[in-house]
């Protein structure tokens, strides 16, 4: 059974082992319930560092469930953990605390998308996203968490606040538009916009793109149309540049 905020399905298809499928309509979780969810994310947390790993990183973004919780249109909920601003942050600020008491707040990044709407999380009005933001940034600050990885353009209205009241180092992705070129990683970096500016899609085509992004070299467009199709085609046919 698929759990939700509220039982609400999200829009259009998704990719099952029998093809696309419609999105089933979730339980809504009982508020009894947050708890034990909110300690897979710090259990997961504890696995991934035991594995080996150097830290984790909190997806509240892309439409899964921390960003529902987020988004008024997936979160409908009227118990503590919806309603408000600050009740919509809840669930994501408490899995943030969990996860840093877990293995350490340095250990820990987040990853937020405000208003990217993506998989029915629609943040379609900006004072009330601009509130709930506002509500996890002041939620999550005391805790020292390694970064904060925003997706979407740095010097719009929703992310240019989140830096100085994050406290902490911040990532940058332009999200779904062009691909962030360098020139426009270096200005992100010399504006103040960012710390770090994260790169997702390039490295699909790039298999080597450290190497083409330091030596200045051309580089490869990924194929949109293969992504997410179920198969290795247009991930594993990219070579590397020849030294």
């Amino acid at each position: 059974m698929t759990l939700a905020p509220s039982a609400l399905a999200a829009p259009g298809t998704i990719f099952t082992e029998r093809g696309l499928q419609p999105h089933p309509v979730p339980r809504a979780l009982e508020t009894a319930e947050v708890p034990s969810v909110i300690e897979e994310f710090a259990r997961a947390a504890r696995a991934a560092v035991e594995a080996g790993l150097d830290g984790v990183e909190l997806h509240a973004a892309g439409g899964y469930l921390p960003h529902q919780f987020l988004d008024p249109s997936s979160n409908r909920r009227t118990d503590a953990y919806g309603g408000s601003a600050a009740a919509r942050a809840r669930f994501v600020v408490e899995a943030a605390e969990a996860m840093a008491a877990a293995i350490g707040g340095e250990r820990v990044g987040i990853r937020v998308s405000p208003a990217a709407n993506l998989h029915g999380a629609v943040e379609d009005d900006p004072a009330e996203t601009a509130a709930t933001y506002r509500a996890l940034l002041d939620g999550i600050a005391p805790l020292g968490l390694a970064c904060l990885h925003t997706i979407g353009d740095p010097a719009g209205p929703l992310l240019a606040g989140p830096r100085a009241r994050f406290g902490g180092p911040v990532i940058v992705n332009d999200g779904w538009h062009a691909m962030t070129d360098e020139p426009t990683a270096r200005r992100r970096v010399a504006s103040g916009q960012a710390d770090l500016v994260s790169a997702g899609r390039a490295f699909i085509a790039n298999p080597d793109l450290v190497r083409r992004r330091r030596e200045h070299a051309p580089i490869a467009e990924p194929d949109p149309a293969t992504f997410y199709g179920g198969g290795a085609r247009g991930y594993n046919g990219h070579s590397a540049r020849p030294e």
